[in-house]
């Protein structure tokens, strides 16, 4: 007998997936300057790898890679 590994139903609503704030537009560009794709950055932050996209592309949360920046500077002190 095949067990199922899901509670997911067929026909069921996916869970929705959250928006990224300014903090999270920052760490995304910390994560990849770190070497992740996209896709993978997208996982770790559960949100879609188009969000992920816009930011690397300055399309949305212009500034994070100024914001990045300076995070990574504030760290190496």
């Amino acid at each position: 007998m095949i067990e199922t590994t899901t509670n997911i139903h067929p026909g069921a609503i996916l869970p929705q997936q959250r928006v990224l704030t300014a903090t999270d537009a920052a760490l995304v560009w910390v994560l990849k300057w770190s070497g992740n794709a996209d896709h993978v950055i997208a996982a770790k932050l559960e949100t879609m790898p188009s969000r992920v996209a816009n930011i690397l592309a300055e399309t949305s949360h212009i500034g994070s890679r100024d914001q990045a920046t300076k995070m990574i500077a504030q760290r190496q002190k």
